[in-house]
């Protein structure tokens, strides 16, 4: 029995050592407060109303639309359901740990969906996070090189927007 005790703390000891390069790929999500104003909520009201995951070609890489009709359900729904959490606080500030747990359940929801459309999935939900005013990371998305980021912001501005200020044209 201590057998199996030693070699099991063995495993999780190696298993752990193997996995620690990955923990520093995501930065800790921001602890910011953001005011949360009815221009915030209108917005947000408006990408909430938008049919998700159709075809654009906004820099840097565009997108060809959903694989599936079901895919492009689950993806819509995983971003909805983030929206649908921020719209329903009633403060009128919001904290980035909040809303980045969120964002992690959502992106957990659409694991299983072709490579495009988990990256597009973060594209929305990089576009809730920047109409909030966040700057800091969400603590939830690792980006290449080729992302632009503002000056300031830990994160890539979402594809089509040209300012942390200036969305995309939205719903």
């Amino acid at each position: 029995m201590v057998a199996v005790g030693v070699v099991a703390a063995t495993l999780i000891i190696l298993l752990g050592a193997r996995l620690s390069p990955f923990s520093g790929l995501f930065p800790t999500p921001s602890t910011e407060v953001v005011a949360f104003t009815a221009e915030k909520r209108q917005l947000l009201r408006r990408l909430r109303g938008e049919a998700k995951f159709g075809p654009h070609d906004y820099p840097p890489l565009g997108y060809t639309g959903a694989e599936t009709p079901e895919d492009r359900v689950r993806a819509t729904a995983a971003v909805d359901r983030v929206i649908d959490a921020v719209l329903a606080e009633q403060g009128s500030t919001l904290r980035g740990e909040v809303v980045s747990r969120e964002i992690g359940g959502a992106l957990r929801s659409v694991r299983g969906l072709a490579t495009e459309d988990r990256d597009r999935t973060a594209d929305y939900l990089l576009e809730v996070w920047y109409i909030l005013g966040f700057k800091g990371p969400t603590g939830r998305l690792s980006h290449g090189a080729g992302f632009v980021r503002a000056p300031g912001y830990a994160e890539p501005l979402p594809p089509g927007w040209t300012a942390p200020e200036k969305p995309r044209p939205i719903g």
